[in-house]
């Protein structure tokens, strides 16, 4: 690398990628701009027990997701269809279901949907946050989905102001982004990185600059995207 670029992550990464960094002498600053809270109300908790013990199908995109929805299982074991987002999400329901549980995974939400054409209109299960999206709810009730949205998770913006430019960005969810644009700014030669698809979008309906996506949602993977691309 002919010079030092100043790097931002808006989310803590795992000591593997800092490791990867350090190795490629890469400084990055590291600030989580949003934060996740398990928070499961009562009557969602004996929904979750309840739907235990029926065969259905339930969505999950993310990590946060999955832990909230196991504590509530306790020692019940699912026969569920479960249709996911790869990665840490899919990394977390393997640790308590078998994987040929899961039917359908893909990286983001946008590519979710597409594994999920096939699928006929039936009753569908959504673990999400109170911040979700509209994009998997407004393609799957278009579809004629019956479409039941469980709220297990709170996300929180926690917007801070940067000082300095920064030459490129690692972004890894629509919160994110907008938690970090309430208070910053970027020059028009930052380059962008996503974790996916929908993080990407959320993006570009802010900036012109270029963005990069991660071939897999993995912090890890999307570092060393980054470190590749400053390897050219």
């Amino acid at each position: 690398m002919d010079r030092t670029v100043k790097i931002l992550s808006t989310a803590l990464l795992p000591e593997t990628a800092r490791l990867a960094l350090s190795a490629q002498q890469i400084h990055c600053e590291e600030h989580a701009f949003v934060e996740t809270e398990i928070n499961v109300a009562e009557q969602d908790a004996i929904f979750i027990k309840d739907l235990a013990k029926q065969k259905v199908v339930v969505i999950f995109t993310s990590a946060q997701a999955v832990a909230a929805v196991i504590n509530c299982l306790g020692d019940e074991n699912p026969d569920w269809s479960i249709c996911c987002i790869s990665g840490a999400t899919k990394t977390a329901l393997l640790a308590f279901f078998d994987e040929g549980k899961i039917i359908a995974s893909a990286k983001d939400a946008i590519d979710l949907l597409e594994a999920m054409e096939e699928m006929v209109a039936q009753k569908v299960v959504f673990f999400c946050g109170q911040k979700r999206l509209d994009t998997i709810p407004v393609r799957l009730l278009d579809r004629g989905f019956e479409l039941i949205e469980c709220k297990v998770y709170d996300t929180f913006f926690k917007p801070q102001k940067m000082s300095g430019i920064f030459d490129a960005l690692l972004f890894f969810s629509p919160s994110g982004v907008d938690s970090f644009f309430m208070m910053n700014e970027i020059c028009k030669d930052a380059v962008l990185f996503s974790i996916g698809k929908t993080t990407a979008k959320a993006l570009q309906q802010k900036v012109n600059n270029e963005v990069i996506i991660s071939a897999q949602p993995d912090k890890n993977i999307l570092v060393q995207t980054l470190i590749d691309f400053y390897k050219k």
